[in-house]
Formats: structure tokens, C-alpha cells, sequence
């Protein structure tokens, strides 16, 4: 995941305590906002799949299993109802998805690799739905399918070894070019979709990986036109201070989430998070719960923990959409992990869960 932007929202405090410099209003969240936003997203808690690098552990049956329920006292229990399928690199092929981290843009090839893996029988999206079948076999079935969001590689600005579609070969120097490699890939995913004829899995929408609008927003817009007109729905999760996440309606997304980016450094201070908060519900914004596999150290621990705390203060567990950042496999680390700490960790995060998509089950059925 990019690093993140550090910058403070401000809060007029009845106390002598604040660090803060005092230079902007406090983010008021509109609770009507919120409601509204969490009936209106068919996903209550979306998992980030980093999947298509080759620098990727393969998702496997095995893998993805602890993400889709777990067994509690004899119970089993289904966890997150959506997966978003997403790359931002390859390090072993130095290409990127989305600019920003000073390697090769991807091109044609790649961007089919992507979905070569994503819809592999055994692996990723067939992973997810070989577990959810072998529930079902033994008549463990969740009310609602589970969700799937495939995100699009980004046409990469300026960019023009990306290949050609038909006789024409594409220059993204031209917003025409960028939205024809879109649609392209769009509808690449779609036919494959309607191939495999998944049972227990739906594609709900697709995903916009760059997470800042700022060289990118008639693309947004257009790519967004084309996603309803193919039935979908269109996601976003830009960073904290990103250009363009207050205005993510504008630009065209019918979900978005906001990234506190608290976890990553142990400077950042608490007030990140209810920051984040507060600007997530001023605009309507899901939340993004983040960790990765540093979770096991005291001080990364403690950031956990926080997110808990804090999402549970502005009730974001309550009444908002969530997304989990977990580090490409930090999740499953803790589901099998012996040590103690983690595992009360998994247990504390996935009772969460647990009670949010009891939550969702009983209002589908309003």
C-alpha cells in the first residue's frame, strides 16, 4: 500500500492538551448520511486480495479459507462478505498498475495476466468459490453470496507501449485511449465472469486502484459511465488527504472508503484515526481498518487495537461500510497462529465481523 500523505484535521478541544495547530474546522459526521450510505452498499466488510505479482503468494483453497468463515465453539461462522480482487505492482517484473512507485507501466499482457490469475480454477476467485461450496455441501450456506469487486489497472498517464485493441495501437496521452483500454478490460472480466458461472460468488463491481483523483478525474468519470451501463458498481479507496475523497461522489464512485493510514508509522498520532473519522462521516466515506504481518510487534499491536477502539467510539463498526487493509496475508496469519496474543486479536476483530454480518443478514431480509 502507498505511503500516505501525513496531515491533521482539526478539532477546537476544551482542553489545554492539543498538539494540533488550529487551522481548520472540525469534520462534523452527518448521521443521516451514514445510515443512508451503509443500507445502499450491498457489502458490509470488504477484504483487500492482493493478488496477480508475482511477488504474491498464491491464494489458494487452504489460504483463502479463514476469510470466508471460521468454526467457533462448533459453529461456523462467515466473516467478510466481499472480496476485492487487486494489484498495484509486480516487483519481480518491475511494473506498476498505478503510478507512484517508479517501475515500467504494465501493459497488455500484463493487465490479462491479472485476470489469468484471478480467475484461475483452483486459486483466487476459484479458491473462494471451492470453500464456499464445500459449505455448502454440508449445508453451511450464508443467507447473502459473497461479493466480489475486481479492480482495473490504471492507464497510466503518457504511457504508450500499453498495445493495441483491434488494428489500433493505444496512446495514453489521449483520455479516448485510456477509456478504451478500460472498457476493454472491463469486458474481458465480464466474459470470463459469465464463463466460470460461479455458484456462490457474484461480481457486484469493479474498483478504481490509484487512490488519488489528482491527474485522473474525467477518466473516473467516464470509466464510472461505463460501469453502469454494464450493471456495476463503482469502488474507491483513496488515502487520508488524498486529492479528490471529499468530492468521490463527484467524481463518479458509488462507494468509497476513507484510509485513516494510522497503522504504518509509530509517530502518527491517535487523533489520525478520529480524524479520519470525523472527515469519513462529514462525506458520506466508509472506513478502512488497517494492518499488516508487523501486527505481531508491541508497538503495531497497540495500533490494532487502537483502530478497534477507535471505530468502536464513532460507532463506525455501527453504522459505516468497512474495508480491511490486512498486508496481503497478515489475516491468515493470525487464523493459525500459536501465539496467544495474535490469536486474541483474530478472535476480537472476527467476533466484530461476525456481529456486522448478522447485522446485514437481518436487514436483506427487511
Amino acid at each position: 500500500m502507498k505511503t500516505r500523505f501525513f496531515f491533521l484535521l482539526i478539532f477546537v478541544l476544551a482542553t489545554l492538551n492539543s498538539n494540533m495547530a488550529c487551522n481548520e474546522e472540525t469534520a462534523i459526521p452527518d448521521p443521516t448520511i451514514e445510515l443512508k450510505y451503509q443500507s445502499d452498499n450491498p457489502i458490509s466488510d470488504l477484504v483487500l486480495i492482493y493478488d496477480g505479482g508475482l511477488h504474491r503468494q498464491p491464494w489458494t483453497i487452504e489460504r483463502m479459507r479463514p476469510y470466508v468463515y471460521r468454526e467457533n465453539a462448533g459453529k461456523t461462522e462467515f466473516l467478510f462478505d466481499g472480496f476485492l480482487f487487486l494489484e498495484i505492482f509486480d516487483s519481480k517484473k518491475n511494473i506498476e498498475y498505478y503510478p507512484g512507485y517508479k517501475k515500467n507501466s504494465a501493459p497488455k499482457a500484463d493487465w490479462l495476466s491479472l485476470l489469468d490469475t484471478y480467475f484461475d480454477d483452483q486459486k483466487s476467485l476459484g479458491a473462494l468459490e471451492t470453500v464456499l461450496d464445500e459449505l455448502a455441501k454440508k449445508g453451511q450456506t450464508p443467507l447473502r453470496k459473497r461479493k466480489v469487486v475486481i479492480s482495473i489497472p490504471t492507464p497510466i498517464n503518457g504511457f504508450t507501449g500499453w498495445g493495441s485493441i483491434g488494428e489500433r495501437a493505444l496512446d495514453f496521452n489521449t483520455l479516448e485511449d485510456q477509456i478504451a483500454a478500460e472498457k476493454w478490460f472491463i469486458d474481458e472480466a465480464l466474459q470470463r465472469w459469465e464463463a466460470k458461472n460461479y455458484k456462490h460468488i457474484e461480481l457486484v463491481g469493479f474498483y478504481w486502484v490509484d487512490e488519488d483523483a489528482g491527474n485522473y478525474e474525467n477518466a473516473m468519470k467516464l470509466t464510472k459511465q461505463y460501469v453502469s451501463i454494464k450493471g456495476k458498481k463503482f469502488y474507491w479507496i483513496p488515502y487520508w488527504k488524498a486529492t479528490g475523497g471529499e468530492k468521490w461522489k463527484e467524481l463518479g464512485f458509488d462507494y468509497a472508503y476513507e484510509q485513516p493510514n494510522y497503522f504504518f508509522n509509530t509517530t502518527t498520532p491517535y487523533s489520525r484515526l478520529t480524524d479520519a473519522c470525523a472527515f469519513g462521516g462529514k462525506y458520506g466515506l466508509g472506513m478502512e481498518m488497517e494492518f499488516d504481518y508487523r501486527v505481531s510487534q508491541s508497538d503495531f499491536k497497540t495500533r490494532f487495537d487502537d483502530y478497534v477502539k477507535a471505530f468502536t467510539e464513532n460507532n463506525i463498526w455501527k453504522l459505516r461500510p468497512v474495508a480491511y487493509y490486512e498486508g496481503g496475508g497478515a489475516w491468515g496469519g493470525m487464523a493459525t497462529s500459536t501465539n496467544a496474543e495474535l490469536k486474541k486479536m483474530y478472535q476480537t476483530l472476527g467476533d466484530i465481523i461476525v456481529e456486522r454480518q448478522k447485522q446485514t443478514d437481518e436487514r436483506s431480509k427487511k
